[in-house]
């Protein structure tokens, strides 16, 4: 559980950026200011604590996908 609370919370902080960079892009109407996954993992490197940030967020979203191999293999689905 903790592992997918990890992932799920690192999940959530790079779609926040991402949405920013959408938010931002809409906001100048400028649509080459949109960008994806990469583009957000990149603007935690332009930090002063940018490699440790990145680290920590590539663990999440490594936990999450862990969590989400699990959950889809002990997952039930009822017959309705």
């Amino acid at each position: 559980m903790r592992m997918g609370r990890f992932g799920i919370a690192a999940r959530g902080i790079v779609f926040g950026i991402i949405g920013i960079f959408l938010m931002l892009a809409a906001i100048q109407s400028d649509g080459t200011q949109a960008r994806g996954l990469g583009g957000a993992l990149a603007v935690l490197t332009q930090h002063p604590f940018g490699l440790w940030l990145l680290g920590i967020v590539g663990l999440g979203l490594i936990a999450y996908g862990i969590y989400s191999g699990i959950e889809a293999r002990y997952r039930h689905i009822a017959n309705l």
